[in-house]
């Protein structure tokens, strides 16, 4: 396709010539200084912000619904749990972490404690509901971005396309899940949401101001998730595919490099440092791969449905990227959605490690975008089937939307509430701890089965550290998880102990998933930590302690 910026601003549609959405007047209604007028708000700086019909203001609040449903009930589960340590720490104790492993995420921790401390000082009481308080600044960034997409959406598409994108969003499992967790992922979505709707003005508006602005949001996506870069990659695609112009090409080049060249000191810094997860999964397949993604939609992966409905309406939502209504937010969104996973798969060629789901939340708003077209595409379909009565032709269109909706509402349902459990985010230790903290066992000793899991210990339990065994929760120097306490030092002590407290966390170890309810006191032993099976302890009493834990009284046999 040529580059040019003589492009028709009607494309056909059905049987006449309507305005293509592709080429609706800018975002905010703004051209080289002009103003438009659209109906629907009160004029174009309040639609704008509120998005047409206030679609963008219902979205928002929504969206808040949707994500503080629950908030607190999930307990905060190993990686969150780091995240409070960090934000635990002393502000020089905090820059240290720069050193070591955890440089990728210190801007996050940076923001992460600032927010936090400000918010005690304004609000005491969320001191004593941890979940809240530290995963508040994700569900913030989280319904900001569901507004900020919908209000722009609603500025260049039908009202019946904001809404089905909006539902397929909110319906979304890792919306949800990491709307609500203490981690950087909805922040990269959220600037991934602004960075985009940022690329979209400058298609129609050449003014500096939205050059610097596409520049500082991808400096400051970049800073918080260096594989969102790949998000560059999709714009530059779609300047040919969506906008071929040569001076958006320019623009979009520049801008990005000055976006990359602003967050390099952190790149350089993270590729000295970093490591990404310690863990790499010894048997990935492309089925292992693409299950990881797929959960980012849906914890329910049916036989039928295979990839879940959300997935599968993309997938339909794609035939729009063809010349029609939709062209410029198809070929947007499938450029958001595809381009960046392509980008990734050198890389975790070179990094295995990197492979986790999570890291590529921020594609999930494009997904939605393709999903909120499949449903359009199918309601158009059947609209098509009675063309020569409109009345019935629009209720069997609206029927259709609703159908979709409706059932995918439901089949996610499950999804929705099980990331709302106590154990919503894989495990829940309160239980467990609380059965530590009790009287009868105040004098045990505490064995956790899992180095990483002291940190939980760390943060529901700081009263408990001293009487770990095995780990010393860190601090204060370059890394935040636990140091493993000296051999010697751990076998004097179970030298001279009959009694302790092993603290069991699920291992991907075969027989050791503790999926069984109760857990037999069989997979306990075979699980427990060697010297604790080399020093002849075990299984005593096993407590109900909640998922993802379990809390053994341990003895020592008689010799």
């Amino acid at each position: 396709m040529p580059l040019s910026s003589d492009i028709p601003l009607l494309t056909p549609v059905g049987a006449g010539l309507q305005p293509d959405p592709l080429q609706a007047p800018p975002p905010g209604g703004l051209r080289h200084g002009s103003r438009v007028h659209r109906p629907g708000g009160g004029g174009p700086w309040a639609e704008l912000i509120l998005g047409r019909h206030y679609l963008g203001l219902i979205m928002g609040l929504a969206t808040t619904g949707v994500l503080t449903w629950g908030l607190g009930r999930s307990a905060l589960w190993l990686d969150e749990s780091a995240s409070v340590m960090a934000t635990q720490r002393s502000w020089s104790h905090l820059w240290t972490l720069g050193q070591g492993a955890e440089t990728p995420l210190l801007p996050y921790y940076v923001l992460l404690k600032l927010f936090t401390g400000g918010a005690r000082i304004l609000v005491p009481a969320l001191q004593n509901h941890p979940e809240v308080l530290y995963r508040l600044p994700s569900v913030i960034v989280t319904v900001l971005a569901g507004w900020v997409l919908t209000a722009w959406l609603s500025r260049v598409a039908p009202p019946r396309l904001v809404v089905a994108c909006g539902a397929m969003l909110l319906l979304t499992t890792g919306f949800s899940r990491f709307g609500q967790e203490a981690r950087p992922y909805a922040a990269v979505l959220f600037l991934a949401v602004v960075v985009t709707v940022l690329w979209s003005v400058m298609a129609h508006d050449t003014r500096w101001r939205w050059s610097v602005g596409y520049a500082l949001g991808v400096a400051a996506m970049i800073s918080l998730h260096t594989l969102s870069a790949g998000l560059l990659a999709a714009h530059l695609v779609a300047t040919l595919v969506c906008r071929p112009q040569r001076s958006l090409l320019l623009r979009t080049t520049m801008a990005g490099t000055l976006g990359v060249a602003l967050a390099s000191p952190l790149i350089l810094t993270t590729a000295g440092n970093g490591t990404g997860p310690l863990y790499i999964y010894p048997d990935v397949t492309p089925r292992y791969t693409l299950g990881l993604f797929v959960r980012l939609f849906t914890n329910d992966q049916s036989p039928l449905l295979l990839v879940g409905p959300v997935l599968l309406l993309a997938l339909v939502g794609l035939v729009q990227v063809l010349p029609g209504p939709f062209t410029f937010v198809a070929r947007l969104a499938a450029c958001w959605a595809l381009v960046p996973l392509i980008a990734m798969v050198p890389v975790l060629l070179v990094h295995p490690n990197l492979l986790v789901g999570r890291y590529a939340l921020f594609v999930v708003p494009a997904w939605a975008l393709l999903a909120g077209l499949g449903v359009v595409t199918l309601a158009d379909r059947a609209r098509a089937l009675l063309t020569d009565r409109p009345r019935a032709a629009t209720a069997l269109a609206t029927a259709v939307t609703v159908a979709l909706i409706g059932g995918t509402t439901a089949l996610e349902a499950h999804s929705q509430t099980g990331i709302r459990t106590a154990a919503g985010h894989r495990e829940d230790i309160r239980p467990a701890l609380a059965l530590a903290a009790r009287p009868q066992y105040a004098d045990l000793r505490i064995v956790v089965n899992s180095r990483n899991g002291a940190v939980e210990v760390g943060v529901y339990g700081r009263a408990l550290e001293k009487r770990l065994v095995m780990q010393r929760v860190q601090r204060e120097g370059p890394a935040i998880w636990p140091d493993p306490v000296p051999a010697e030092d751990v076998k004097k002590v179970l030298r001279e102990k009959n009694q302790l407290i092993l603290l069991q966390r699920y291992a991907i170890e075969p027989g050791c998933d503790q999926t069984a309810t109760p857990v037999p006191a069989a997979e306990i032993d075979l699980c427990e930590p060697k010297l604790l099976k080399n020093f002849g302890f075990h299984v005593q009493k096993i407590e109900p302690a909640g998922d993802g834990w379990v809390f053994a009284l341990m003895r020592k046999d008689r010799r």
